[in-house]
């Protein structure tokens, strides 16, 4: 019966998802300083045509700025990190994701920050563009695992985002999100329709970077994700 859905919805939705993405590089282009607001809007009418149901537990606060570290599991997970956060956000985004004409126009009219992982320079290069933003007054969305997980596991942490968090003094948000992956794992071509549970931690504050290092601060993010969402970690 899954299968089923998913073409109806692959076919049936295919044209619509385009068009909303479209309306969102054009808007973005009229009114770049609703940008975020646009980004919420384009993620719910997202969303809603994949028939995934979004519920937050908890507040992302809305008076500072932080880098929110989410674990990554699923294709939607960027419209789940436009749609729970607020105020200016950006993200850093494997390079390789600007290679599909639409999806790829979208991250570039929302001003998220390419990396290239097989290149240790521009990487550091971008890392900097992060601590740039932050320092602007934006959240930057940081996946500490770096690419999506096929197992369902938390996997290991990239040390860039911690690194990052480190030098800008810029407090981490750990957010588990649950159910993105039962929706749509890496290794399966068909779609389960949900709810997807968005589990805000503990922000962890820049006075106890000293104290953990960047090791520690990596054990403490994926311990919440762990508690957070349920889900294993990987070895």
């Amino acid at each position: 019966m899954a299968k089923i859905i998913s073409l109806f919805i692959y076919i049936v939705m295919f044209i619509p998802l385009m068009i909303i993405g479209v309306l969102f590089i054009v808007s973005g282009m009229i009114f770049p300083s609703r940008m975020n607001s646009l980004a919420r809007l384009t993620s719910i009418s997202v969303l809603k045509c994949l028939f995934v149901k979004v519920k937050i537990n908890g507040k992302i606060p809305k008076n500072r700025s932080l880098i929110i570290m989410y674990n990554h599991s699923s294709f939607i997970d960027p419209f789940l990190f436009a749609y729970s956060s607020p105020g200016k956000t950006t993200g850093i985004t494997a390079i390789e994701n600007y290679k599909y004409p639409v999806f790829g126009g979208m991250l570039k009219r929302w001003n998220a920050i390419p990396i290239d992982r097989t290149n240790i320079e521009t990487a550091k290069k971008s890392i900097e563009k992060g601590q740039q933003a932050f320092k602007d007054g934006y959240n930057v969305i940081i996946l500490p695992e770096g690419t999506r997980t096929v197992t369902g596991k938390i996997k290991k942490f990239k040390k860039g985002g911690f690194h990052m968090a480190i030098n800008s003094k810029a407090p981490i948000l750990p957010v588990g999100s649950k159910g993105a992956f039962d929706f749509k794992p890496k290794n399966r071509w068909y779609i389960k329709p949900g709810v997807v549970e968005l589990n805000i931690g503990k922000i962890i504050e820049p006075n106890q970077y000293d104290e953990l290092g960047v090791n520690g601060l990596i054990n403490e993010v994926r311990s919440q994700m762990k508690d957070l969402t349920g889900y294993k970690l990987e070895e």
